[in-house]
């Protein structure tokens, strides 16, 4: 994720009704914006979006029945009952046009509230993991025959498949905690996967990461559900002052802690394949086994898990519904082997993800682990620079850099890979010029046996097709040899 513009949008946030009848996203092209207005759109609303430029998710949407324009523009907004808007969209001129003219602005996360009102709320907060759980618990649950409305923060499949409107009467959605936004929802079963220091731009400290994550927790519904990971001290430390505030809530520890009471058993991974045995509170047992040999996911899946038990599921087949999720685009994505050579896409860029993902990638292999690393966020870069120099030199054998991804939030530093490359070897970076660039990097040094990373948040996945491409010419030339 790039910079979120500093600010707190509970602060004076606009409190009176909203009338979703004829609503504009400003940033449509976002995942979770682009799912939500399309939610709206088969509920009937005449819906509206304008994005900085055009894109595949644009064009999805446009088939969906979304009116979408490229570039911003205050002319946008003719006609809107609302303008909705992410907090890094504040200043956009939509934004600023609708304020003047008394157009109410909302941010998505209270339009999803809103949505929510009629549902039964699951929201899916922490640092990492959000977009895995999410989806695998939406799996789990349209397998299992509940068809939940659903509006996850990536593409499942192809663009636009993180969002789906179900017929019960229950949602599973991410809680964004970037920006606080998540103190807009008021949800049945809240999740935290973990609370890490992150968005650097946006909390002082990682007490104020605890406040923030404190503050959700106490908005759970009465006699609602608190679902956390166990392994994270950070996310139990939460928990116990939720507990506290809220004795009426029942909290479901998960994890490999002997603590926990959804608890991860004989974790192993082999090739693309990661499973695992998870101890129900009863004591009966359910075997989990993923397309992946990212253990993380095993976590991710047994979140999943102890909700759908919440929800009142069977936990073996809320297990075997799991065993058949495929993935979220970008989370650990394998793309193809072209010329014996394993492509992975991962959106990885703070340390904890960049760590583990590094670790699934060193299990495919007996050979080298290259990767194409695209800093994500200036103040993320700033505070975490030089701390993930230090992991990608010692879990990769290569490293290819490119320039910090995402804009700038007013007033703050701008900036650069200087501190992150100090702690690379020499002679194992560069800074590619683009797509073609880097793939000839790798069609030159990497060797069957050899796995590829494109790590990042930005726009680093769409050099995955030029090294495909770059891979698959050196193999006819040797064919033809």
């Amino acid at each position: 994720m790039t910079d979120t513009i500093t600010g707190n949008p509970t602060i004076e946030a606009y409190n009176g009704p909203v009338d979703l009848s004829r609503p504009h996203f400003v940033g449509v092209g976002g995942s979770a914006m682009s799912g939500l207005a399309r939610l709206l759109a088969e509920l009937g609303r005449q819906v509206s979006g304008s994005d900085a430029q055009d894109s595949a998710t644009l064009a999805a949407l446009r088939t969906a029945g979304v009116l979408v324009r490229s570039g911003h523009d205050a002319s946008h907004i003719e006609g809107a009952s609302c303008v909705v808007y992410t907090t890094v969209a504040r200043n956009t001129p939509e934004v600023r046009a609708a304020r003047a003219a008394g157009v109410p602005v909302v941010h998505r996360a209270q339009v999803l509230d809103g949505l929510a009102a009629e549902r039964r709320l699951v929201a899916v907060s922490g640092s990492h993991g959000k977009s895995t759980t999410a989806g695998m618990l939406a799996h789990v649950l349209r397998t299992l025959g509940q068809d939940p409305t659903y509006l996850i923060g990536a593409d499942l499949t192809k663009p636009g498949s993180g969002a789906h409107l179900g017929r019960s009467k229950l949602l599973v959605a991410e809680a964004d905690e970037s920006d606080r936004s998540f103190h807009f929802l008021t949800p049945s079963i809240a999740v935290v996967t973990n609370v890490t220091d992150d968005h650097p731009e946006n909390f002082a400290s990682h007490a104020d990461v605890l406040r923030a994550y404190v503050g959700f927790g106490c908005r759970i519904a009465p006699d609602g559900f608190l679902i956390v990971n166990a392994d994270c001290v950070g996310a139990t430390v939460a928990a116990d002052v939720i507990a506290d505030e809220r004795p009426d809530l029942t909290v479901l520890r998960y994890g490999r802690d002997r603590t926990a009471d959804v608890r991860l058993l004989d974790v192993h991974a082999e090739g693309w394949s990661a499973s695992a045995t998870v101890r129900m509170p009863d004591g009966t047992e359910a075997r989990l086994t993923l397309p992946t040999p990212a253990t993380h996911h095993l976590d991710n899946a047994t979140a999943a898990m102890t909700c759908a038990v919440a929800l009142g599921l069977d936990p073996a087949e809320a297990a075997g519904a799991a065993c058949t999720f495929a993935g979220v685009r970008r989370r650990f994505e394998h793309l193809d082997i072209r010329s014996g050579v394993t492509l992975v896409d991962s959106y990885a860029d703070h340390p904890n993800e960049i760590t583990a993902d590094l670790q699934a990638a060193r299990t495919l292999t007996r050979g080298r682990v290259f990767v194409v690393f695209q800093p994500s966020g200036h103040a993320r870069v700033l505070a975490f620079g030089e701390r993930i120099g230090r992991i990608l030199a010692d879990n990769a054998d290569h490293v290819l850099l490119l320039d910090v991804h995402g804009t700038v939030p007013d007033g703050q530093p701008v900036a650069d890979t200087t501190a992150l490359m100090a702690q690379l070897r020499e002679g194992d970076y560069c800074l590619p010029l683009g797509p073609d660039h880097a793939a000839r990097v790798i069609a030159r040094m990497a060797g069957r046996g050899d796995v590829v990373l494109t790590m990042g948040t930005g726009d680093v996945t769409r050099y995955g097709a030029a090294i495909l491409d770059s891979l698959g010419c050196r193999s006819e030339v040797a064919l033809s040899a």
